[in-house]
């Protein structure tokens, strides 16, 4: 563990907006300055070359560069890029539209993957569902892309999320109570600032609005109702630091790290599982050491079901007991 002395430093915004369509999402980003724009639907093409407009008076012409995909490793190559300092001197914020594009991309390889597996076993694709451990890796996949963008974030760039919004209901499942972004639900959590965007129709036209739901810097409250919201109401307060130092971290880098690590552990724990069954084939006549193989098993809360997700110390124990139990 490596403490650091507390100071104030330089820091870019993470930004999570979500909405209905047409809520002012995309322009919302592009009043952010010197703007890299992850387009994976093509929504800000509309926006080249062009000037933005909103309704506050002001006019924004901030779009530096676009990478039009919906490829999870081309993602993972812009963040390195920027995170290797490639855009230090031309870029100040990265935005990513949307998230929900990429989230879905992550469960149709999930689902492929489950498909593939059914196949291989002789089974009914049509049956194949995301599996636990599939939706785990999902989640894992999504962690390490939330940490790259808060390393981004230490070095000073804004991260702004674009997601689409669902419908959020209650524990029955039955009730709608509001709406949610359309992503996985443990990284919103990541972001300093979320904000709920939507639109009125009112006598004088269509006015825009978003919904403070968080916000780390305190320049806006929770609850609070943002009429044409843009960069320049958190403007003050990142300029306020940009000559600060930046903080060194390396959240990605540990991260990486620990998912190989339970990777290596997870492809062990399958061998393993699978070398545990041939045993337990081997004994299937040996009653009184099927016995004590079980007795074991209930001990230590192993369902023989689920063995390829115990850790490879316990399989290893299971082996060596059944092994023992061959031997006598």
């Amino acid at each position: 563990m490596s403490f650091r002395k507390a100071k104030a430093a330089k820091i870019g915004g993470k930004f999570l907006v979500y909405g209905e369509s047409g809520s002012g999402k995309s322009t919302f980003q592009l009043t952010f300055p010197r703007v890299a724009c992850i387009d994976s639907e093509a929504g800000v093409a509309h926006y080249e070359g062009k000037d933005i407009s909103i309704n506050n008076g002001n006019t924004y012409n901030n779009l530096i560069l676009v990478d039009n995909t919906s490829d999870l490793d081309e993602l993972e190559m812009d963040l390195d890029s920027f995170l290797s300092g490639e855009f230090d001197d031309s870029i100040d914020t990265l935005s990513i539209d949307s998230e929900t594009k990429f989230y879905g991309t992550m469960q149709v390889g999930a689902q492929e993957v489950e498909e593939k597996r059914a196949r291989k076993k002789g089974g009914n694709v049509d049956d194949a569902n995301i599996s636990q451990r599939s939706w785990g890796r999902i989640k894992i996949l999504n962690l390490k892309l939330q940490q790259a963008k808060i390393d981004l974030s230490t070095k000073g760039v804004h991260i702004i999320s674009v997601a689409q919004s669902t419908d959020e209901r209650d524990k029955s499942g039955e009730k709608v109570i509001g709406i949610k972004p359309d992503m996985h639900k443990s990284v919103k959590f990541d972001y300093d600032t979320v904000l709920e965007f939507y639109t009125t129709e009112e006598a004088d036209g269509i006015h825009y609005y978003a919904k403070v739901l968080k916000d780390r810097t305190n320049v806006t409250k929770r609850g609070d109702i943002i009429e044409n919201p843009c960069y320049d109401i958190w403007k003050n307060y990142f300029e306020g630091r940009s000559e600060l130092e930046t903080n060194t971290t390396s959240y990605n880098k540990d991260i990486k790290t620990s998912t190989e690590s339970m990777e290596d552990k997870a492809e062990k724990s399958e061998e393993l599982a699978i070398e545990f069954k041939e045993i337990l084939k081997e004994l299937k006549d040996n009653k009184a050491a099927l016995l004590k193989v079980n007795k074991l098993l209930k001990d230590k809360s192993v369902d023989l079901k689920k063995l390829d997700i115990q850790s490879p110390e316990t399989l290893t124990e299971l082996i060596d007991f059944a092994k023992l139990q061959l031997s006598n």
